[in-house]
Formats: structure tokens, sequence, C-alpha cells
């Protein structure tokens, strides 16, 4: 039996676990990725010595659209009618790649040409754009000249931007041009901004844009990214290497509760976690041709540090975005995943639960056999691979259709943000490839933990990265105990943050005088030195019994159901056991009520039926008996939301994470309904 991470002798304490580190890691924690490389854009300059021809960055350009008429139901004064409606696909082109000679030529003209607008090393420019090709050409190109970035979601609304924009003091905007119109209407309150960047993105431009862009113009020195660029090759200028100690990003996170944090991150706190896990990792990816499809938002720190990873080591970088990933997302043209046919992908659960449930839903109407055979080999091949015995063979068996969904070279899938259930982690190991689930923050510059892709194991998140050690810490509130192996977890070592922009108090609540972070995590060790994570303290809920439940654990459990979409989870001390918010698509409720045998007059009805509710609450109640969830932590109650949850409508994060409090302010009468059904 492997065991993943060691005790530091003579550590820890009646009220902490022993310190542990990675089992290679044992006698010094690795503080950088090679000796001469501890910031972020010697990274970039490792690599063009090392593979200067090498492809780097890949972008797909957009060669037209193709628009389709469909019938769709609409509600219309709270009926639903057909309404024919237009859908416009896009038609993409073949990756196009620039080298690491190409990517440093550009970034090192990008830089030139910030400083010849007057910014200088400490300067820092926003990026508020999209996951793409021109996002990390334009941070390398700050990062040349030692200035730093500030990350902020595209998604961020008008509220969150002008705070990030004025609290780290921007001296330069890069953005997209179609969110010109947002800089636009906030520019009268900003205080800092003397420079602003745009680039056109693969779509085009929206109505209104031009017009803000003339307005901005009014106000501010713009420029296209190309007009920088040739500035700063009229203008050359010697490169400015970041110090190892130096701020490389201030990163606002996505925020499910107030105003977004601004977290100060270090040139090496990154370096040292892509130095801590290239050396396992390697082994299994080949760097002369795999690539990882980079598409899920690079102002979230996970997305942005594994970017770096590649670019340190050598991995192909392709950018997609959700629009265009599926063959049935684009038309006249392979998706994204298809046409790079990558080594890697990233993923929230989210995603991973809707690739899990179409998958399933797929199979289910199959034959009996069919669903037999499949459901049968998913638990062959975890067992072999559980002994480490032959099991490729059935991936041209049974598996060969969902590998080919996926462009047939995945090597393995990641997936952060938040624990995913074991049962789609089985699925998806079986089905594609293996899964490794990770833990990070943002406050620890992305990865805290990680699986690595020959662990056969479920339901934990690895073992302490090489770049930092890990103890548990008592939560006596929530009768958590180190002595159990159970406690919050707290993480000390180089990829820790420097501290919350403008906010000492924080700082100072969060990280202790000796350098540990308390993540807010509630975790335990298994008998192999793997993390696993229970809840988040905050999620901890202590019912009318004494009893606590996890919340999000228990909404990672749910899931489970093919019915929901997403599923958001309350309780009190005036419970004795929790209700829920369900999320399902209207899309599919009207199916779903058919498949039960429930009579309606129209779909707009559904929802609120006795019946339907019942329905979804019995079955949910069957995936909690299935997964031997206690009493307390079955549902009692549910009500249906079928407007799906997304950024957008402000359910979720950008990281895709419930912002309950939304959640619960917009269902409020329907949460009133449960507590009396309840009788609370």
């Amino acid at each position: 039996m492997t065991v993943y991470s060691q005790a530091v002798p003579d550590t820890g304490s009646e009220s902490e676990t022993p310190t542990r580190r990675f089992y290679t890691a044992a006698d010094a924690i690795v503080d950088r990725a090679d000796p001469n490389i501890t910031d972020i854009y010697s990274a970039l300059l490792h690599g063009q010595k090392e593979r200067p021809n090498n492809d780097l960055l890949g972008k797909r350009d957009v060669l037209g659209t193709v628009t389709e008429d469909k019938v769709v139901q609409h509600k219309v004064n709270g009926k639903m009618e057909s309404m024919n409606k237009k859908w416009s696909y896009f038609k993409l082109g073949e990756y196009k790649w620039m080298t690491y000679t190409q990517v440093s030529d550009y970034t090192k003209d990008l830089g030139a040409g910030f400083r010849k607008l007057g910014l200088e090393p400490k300067s820092r420019v926003l990026i508020y754009a999209p996951t793409s090709r021109e996002w990390q050409l334009c941070a390398f190109g700050a990062f040349s000249q030692s200035m730093q970035i500030v990350t902020a979601y595209d998604t961020l609304g008008e509220s969150g931007l002008l705070h990030a924009m004025n609290q780290a003091k921007v001296d330069a905007a890069f953005l997209k041009a179609d969110q010109m119109p947002i800089l636009a209407r906030i520019m009268d309150q900003l205080e800092t901004l003397k420079h602003v960047v745009y680039y056109k993105d693969l779509y085009g431009m929206p109505a209104g844009c031009e017009e803000a862009i003339e307005k901005v113009k009014a106000k501010y020195s713009v420029h296209t990214m190309d007009e920088l660029r040739e500035l700063g090759k009229a203008n050359p200028a010697d490169i400015v290497v970041p110090g190892s100690q130096d701020i490389a990003l201030v990163m606002y996170t996505s925020g499910s509760t107030g105003k977004p944090k601004g977290v100060l991150i270090g040139h090496q706190g990154v370096m040292s976690v892509a130095g801590g896990i290239h050396k396992f990792i390697a082994p299994f990816l080949d760097y002369s041709e795999d690539a990882l499809l980079s598409y899920l938002p690079l102002s979230h720190v996970l997305a942005f540090f594994v970017d770096i990873y590649c670019m340190y080591s050598g991995l192909r970088i392709g950018y997609g975005t959700p629009r265009t990933l599926t063959d049935e997302s684009v038309r006249e043209c392979k998706g994204d995943i298809k046409e790079l046919r990558p080594a890697v992908m990233m993923g929230v659960p989210q995603v991973w639960n809707t690739i899990r449930a179409g998958m399933l839903k797929q199979v289910d109407k199959s034959s009996w056999l069919v669903r037999k055979l499949f459901y049968g080999a998913v638990e062959l091949k975890n067992t072999l691979r559980g002994h480490n015995l032959p099991h490729n063979f059935m991936d041209n068996i049974v598996f060969k259709k969902t590998r080919e969904a996926t462009g047939g070279k995945l090597k393995f899938v990641i997936t952060g943000g938040a624990p995913i259930n074991h049962n789609v982690q089985r699925l998806i190991n079986a089905a594609l490839c293996p899964m490794i689930q990770g833990f990070g923050l943002t406050e620890a510059s992305g990865l805290v933990s990680v699986q690595l892709p020959s662990d056969t194991s479920f339901s934990n998140v690895g073992a302490p990265c090489p770049s930092i050690e890990m103890k548990l810490v008592d939560v006596p509130e929530a009768n958590y105990y180190a002595k159990d192996g159970k406690g919050e977890i707290w993480v000390r070592g180089p990829s820790v943050f420097k501290g919350y922009l403008d906010d000492e108090e924080q700082t100072r609540q969060t990280v202790t005088d000796d350098g540990w972070l308390k993540t807010g995590d509630i975790g335990e060790w298994t008998e192999q030195g793997q993390l696993s994570i229970i809840d988040r303290k905050k999620n901890l809920v202590k019912l009318v019994t004494g009893e606590y439940i996890a919340l999000e654990a228990l909404e990672s459990t749910y899931k489970n159901s093919l019915f929901i979409h997403n599923v958001c989870i309350f309780a009190d001390g005036r419970m004795s056991q929790p209700c829920a918010i369900v999320n399902i698509d209207e899309n599919q409720i009207a199916q779903m009520a058919d498949n039960a045998g429930i009579h309606y007059n129209n779909p707009s009805e559904i929802a609120t039926s006795p019946d339907f509710i019942q329905a979804v609450l019995a079955d949910l109640q069957h995936v909690a008996k299935r997964n031997s969830l206690a009493k307390q932590e079955t549902l009692g109650a549910i009500r249906i939301d079928p407007e799906l949850w997304s950024p957008e409508n402000e359910r979720l994060t950008p990281a895709m994470k419930l912002k309950r409090s939304d959640i619960r302010e917009h269902n409020k009468d329907k949460l009133e309904e449960m507590y009396q059904q309840m009788g609370i």
C-alpha cells in the first residue's frame, strides 16, 4: 500500500495532528520549479531556451456563422407557447499556434509598449477578459516588465469591477471590445486608470461597442492590442525580470458573499507549486505532442496555475470556450475538444456531473443487456485498475464512443473547486480516463493537495503538494478533533499568499504569525496519508437534535440524482432535517413529468405540482438511502426553481459555486412554504 504523505517528526499536539508532507518532500518542501526559475516570466524564458520552435499557445479563428430556425417553448403571461427562434452557431477553423519564440517576442513587445505608455515595474494592469490566448499574452507582457496583473472575472458586474479597479489602483486596463460599454458606464468613478488596451474577440463586436470605445477615448489613452505591440516594437525596452518575492497578481476572488477580496500572490508562490507537482506529473505526459484544453476562467487561480505549469513544462495550450467545446455546439466543423484532442482537461464538479448525467441517460435508453454490460464494465475496470491489472482492452470494447467524444487522447482530467462525488469519479475513471481530484484556494496559489494520475482511490483530494506542509486543527464547536485525525486544514509554505490587499485585519485572521494559512475547510486523513474534505467550517450546521450536518458534502451526494441540475440545501437550529431548493432546467421538466406519469394542463404548472415535487423528493430520498445517509441528512422537503442557475443570474459564482444567500433571497417564499410544511 502506497502512503502518499509522511508525518514530520516532533510535530503535533493535543489539539493538532502532526504536520504532514508529500512523501518525496518529507525532509524539505519544494520552493521553486528549478534553481533558476523563481518567477513566472522566467518559466516562459526557460521554455524558449529549451524548445524555441515548439508550439505553445493555440487559438481558432471564426470562419463564419450558421443560423438555424428552431421551435422553442417560451413562457408568455405564465403560459408556455411555441415560438420560432433563430439560433446562431460558429464555424471555426483549425488551431493556429504561436511557438515559444513567437510568444516571447510578442510579450516582450507588449511590455515595451506598456513602458512607452509610462507604466513602470510594479504598475498594475487589470485584465477583464474571458479565457483566451490574448489574456495570457497580456499577462506575460506585463510580467516582462515586472508589472503586476489584477484579475477580474469577465462576468463581474459594474460594482465589483469598480471596487477592484479603485482598490488595486490600476494604471491600465486590458479587455475585450465587447466589455467596453461596462467600462464606459463606470469610467467617471475610476480614480487611477490612465490607459485602456482592447482586442476584438473571436465573435466580433456587439452593437454599442464602437460608441463605447469613442466615449472611453475621450478620457483615456486607448489602443488596440496590435497597436500596443507596434508601439513596443518601435520603442524596445530591456526585459525586467521579476524578483522571486515580488507580487505577480492581485487576484480577486469570485466571492459567494460580499465584495470580492484582492488576494496578493507572489511569483515564487506560483512557481513553487509548479515545481512541486512536476516530478510526479511528468511521467504521465508526452510534452512533445500533448496538449491542455484551456477554457475555464483564467481569473480563477487553478486555471491560471495550470496554464503556467504547461508553459514551464512544455505542454501545448489550446484555448476553447464553453460555447464551442462540443460538436453539437458548432456547425460545419469540430468542437474544440475533438479538434484539439487534448491529453489534459480541467473542470469543476458541475461540468463532470453534467457529463455523467448525459452518459447515463444515453445508457438507460439502451436494452437491458447493454445496460448490464456498461455498468458491469465500469465496476470491472475500476477493480482491475485498483489492483494494477490490465484494463485498457475495455476502452475499445465498451467505452470507445465515450472516449471518442472527447478526442480519444485524454490521459487524465482534473477536477477542483469543490468536492466531487465518488460515483462521478468512478464513472469518469472507467469511461474516459483517470480523474484526479485536487484541493486548492486562491490564498495558496492554486493547489494545496492533488491525487496522482496513478492513484486509484476515491473520495479524497490526494496528498499535500510538495510545496506545502499541512496539519489538522481541532474544531471543538463541531466535534472535530485532531486525536481522531480530523480538523480544520492549515497549510504553510512558499505558495501561501502575501495577504489581502488593504485588509491587514482579515490577513491576520487568516494567517498565523508563524505562517499557517487557515483554509476554513474541514478535513481528515486516510490510511494512505491522503486528505479527504469533509466540509467548510461555515457550512457546518447544528440541528435541533444537536447533531451537525455538512451542507456542501450533502449537496455533492444529492447531485447523483439524474433528475436535477443543481441543489442548494438549507438547515438551521430549529430543524431536525434539512430542506432544499432544487434546480431543474425547465426544458427538462415536461419530459420528466411525462416519464413519471404526472398529468398537467400546461408545462408551466409542473414545477409547482405537488405530485411532481413529491416524485423528485422521493428520488432524492432514494439517493440518500443508496449513499447510507443518516436520517438527519435526508431531505425533509424540497421546492423547485426552474430557472437554470448561472453566474449571469447571480445564483452561482464565476467559479460555479453556489451563492447561497442569493438563492435564499430569490426563493424566500418557497423556503417559507417548506418551513411551514416541516412544522417550523
